[in-house]
């Protein structure tokens, strides 16, 4: 089963320690947790970070490096007296900028945050595009380090019902991809398939706004036929009666009269534009052409699984396996657009995020990265069943991940989950937070 197994939650959890949780810093020293980037566009950034006790006002330093940001020379921007974000204009375009935070008290100015960075758009969010709200979510039904399903089950379902999204990418569904398939049908979502098997990633979607596409197809196939003929079939006795014309016999039926043995020919038919993706490696992912209902424009969607475990091999592994979804999805597209959704264990903070290159490579770019605004960007989308939400210096730890075009928009990017002053509350759903965001589709 391909679910982040105790190995990649040992492994991001050291990285964690080595490269340093954003924790609360002494009061003392008015220390101020780490800053992110809340709102982007292609010139501006708007900064918040959490409040530090006895902060007067706060000076935000940023540059285009890490380091830069650390330097007293670095600009800076004031914030008006407690608020605790602030928006820095005048910046370049597709840029990465990053910043620290000070805060200044009666003593005077305190320590520096950690660094955090995050790149600037590369163009306005286009907003007469179709808006579709897309969610992906590892729901953990049947690996080791799985919890108990019975015990989680409302939970997942209402943390997918709290992201409200059109689509909903899902992996480690397996033999609960049914399951929840009535439980959500209610709402108004369909799965992307009606077959009844183990299906370890699963799409479901809004059928107010989609439908599942469809494409023309040819098959041989073998039914009884109906009589098509001239004949009065009146004054044919039953139960058999063989005909001349066509020179086939034909039995009778309640509605009607029907060939006697299967008649073999191509007949046209409309198939579901939909299908799997499998890979040698242990990879999997599923994908489904759904159309807009008010346009009737079509848009591929993919639920992807990549391999875990944070080393060198499994990097160079991912790499293979992203050039592998994006030719396969690629075919199955035929000139579509598509977004790739799904647990991809790989995020910035390790020394090679090869889905992310290879996806860059490729024209493909995490949403993350392109966002116009952020709701809890601080929160790491993997929870490892931790109380206390996990937050990464420097970039976000988001193993759960959505690539999108860079003709796509994405605004409203938000970790979907139940947090108080930075600890998780209620039952836990899953190893993984839902992430979610709203595209804007050519």
């Amino acid at each position: 089963m391909l679910s982040p197994l105790r190995i990649v939650v040992v492994a991001l959890a050291t990285v964690a320690v080595v490269g340093g949780l954003a924790g609360p810093a002494s009061a003392g020293h008015a220390r101020v947790g780490t800053p992110y980037v809340t709102a982007s566009s292609p010139h501006s950034m708007t900064v918040s970070w959490p409040a530090s006790p006895g902060a007067r006002r706060y000076v935000v330093s940023y540059a285009t490096s890490a380091s830069a940001a650390r330097k007293a020379s670095a600009p800076v921007k004031v914030s008006r007296k407690h608020r605790t974000s602030v928006r820095i204009a005048g910046l370049r375009r597709t840029t990465r900028y990053c910043f620290t935070v000070r805060a200044v008290t009666r003593h005077g100015a305190g320590p520096r945050s950690a660094v955090h960075c995050h790149y600037t758009m590369r163009r306005s969010i286009p907003w007469e595009s179709s808006r579709v709200s897309v969610a992906t979510f590892n729901v953990c039904a049947a690996a080791v380090n799985c919890r108990r399903w019975k015990g989680r089950e409302n939970a997942i379902v209402r943390r997918i019902l709290d992201a409200d999204a059109d689509v909903v990418a899902l992996q480690e569904s397996t033999n609960r991809s049914d399951d929840l398939a009535r439980r959500l049908a209610p709402h108004g979502y369909a799965r992307y398939t009606d077959r009844a098997y183990r299906d370890d990633e699963t799409i479901y979607y809004r059928t107010s706004k989609l439908e599942i596409d469809t494409q023309p197809a040819t098959r041989t196939t073998c039914a009884q036929d109906p009589y098509v003929g001239d004949a009065d079939t009146s004054t044919w006795a039953g139960p058999r009666h063989f005909d001349q014309a066509t020179g086939q016999w034909y039995l009778l039926r309640d509605e009607g009269w029907f060939t006697e043995v299967d008649l073999c020919r191509p007949r046209s038919l409309d198939k579901l534009w939909r299908g799997t993706f499998d890979s040698r490696t242990g990879a999997t992912a599923v994908w489904a052409s759904l159309r807009l209902r008010s346009t009737g424009t079509a848009y591929v969607f993919v639920s992807a699984h990549l391999t875990h475990a944070n080393t060198r091999h499994m990097s160079r592994l991912r790499r293979t396996e992203t050039r592998q979804l994006i030719r396969k999805a690629t075919q199955v597209a035929r000139g579509r657009t598509i977004v790739f959704m799904g647990d991809f264990n790989s995020y910035r903070g390790i020394p090679d995020d090869s889905p992310r290159t290879e996806m860059a490579r490729r024209g493909w770019f995490d949403a993350f990265d392109r966002s116009a605004t952020y709701t809890r960007p601080f929160l790491s989308s993997l929870n490892g069943w931790d109380t206390r939400a996990r937050t990464f210096k420097t970039w976000g730890g988001h193993i759960d991940r959505i690539f999108i075009r860079s003709s796509v928009g994405s605004t409203d990017w938000k970790i979907v989950a139940r947090t108080k002053h930075r600890r998780y509350v209620g039952t836990k759903a899953s190893d993984h937070n839902l992430v979610r965001t709203t595209l804007y589709l050519p």
